[in-house]
């Protein structure tokens, strides 16, 4: 007698509590209510136009040669001067030597989309260049003039000679750059002293000749 009554109970207790149970599935598309609104999970393509640089192989300069113009030799040196408006007189004067260069650039996954020289080693191209057919091709280029004082690396002498300062030294960067911002820099040290008048010895701010 005491079972059924504790089987009745349990009728009584549970009955109310049968609609709390059911055995509805959930739309996923109904998610969580945030602020009285149901976020929906849907499918999305996300195009990402980042270009991997870590991929991207840099242009590669091939260098035939490099040298100093002849024709400095037949322009007086590339020689600039100042005269006194008075007297007329030459008050300073400075030599400019103009590089030679014979090269090609090759990029295996890029367009080429700049070339030329830095001439103040801050890895900005100062002057471009223009392809002669195309960059893969082997040209000849030449940069803008190089004053005698200008990017000096060295200014010592040699040998019997070593007491005077005689020899000057250039430095500048080519520098090629792809359509995905990859940068090419090849650094060029030359001696321009030997395309200078022997009166004109090693690096000066200024030279004033007789």
């Amino acid at each position: 007698m005491r079972n059924d009554q504790i089987f009745v109970l349990l009728l009584v207790v549970l009955l109310p509590l049968s609609g709390c149970f059911g055995n509805e599935a959930i739309d996923p598309a109904e998610g969580t209510s945030v602020g009285g609104e149901s976020e929906h999970s849907t499918n999305q393509t996300i195009v990402n136009h980042y270009y991997n640089q870590s991929t991207n192989t840099p242009p590669i300069f091939h260098i035939a040669g490099i040298g100093i113009h002849d024709r400095d030799h037949d322009n007086d040196y590339g020689r600039v001067s100042t005269y006194d408006p008075n007297n007329g007189s030459e008050l300073t004067r400075m030599y400019f030597a103009t590089l030679q260069m014979w090269f090609s650039i090759t990029d295996a996954d890029s367009n080429i989309s700049s070339v030329g020289i830095d001439m103040d080693l801050d890895q900005t191209i100062d002057h471009l260049f223009q392809p002669v057919t195309s960059w893969d091709d082997l040209s000849y280029y030449e940069s803008p003039g190089i004053a005698q004082a200008n990017g000096t690396l060295a200014n010592n002498g040699v040998g019997e000679w070593g007491h005077e300062a005689y020899m000057c030294f250039a430095r500048v960067n080519l520098v090629a750059i792809d359509e995905h911002h990859g940068i090419s820099i090849n650094p060029i040290t030359i001696r321009i002293d030997t395309a200078l008048p022997y009166d004109s010895d090693g690096c000066q701010s200024d030279y004033t000749g007789e």
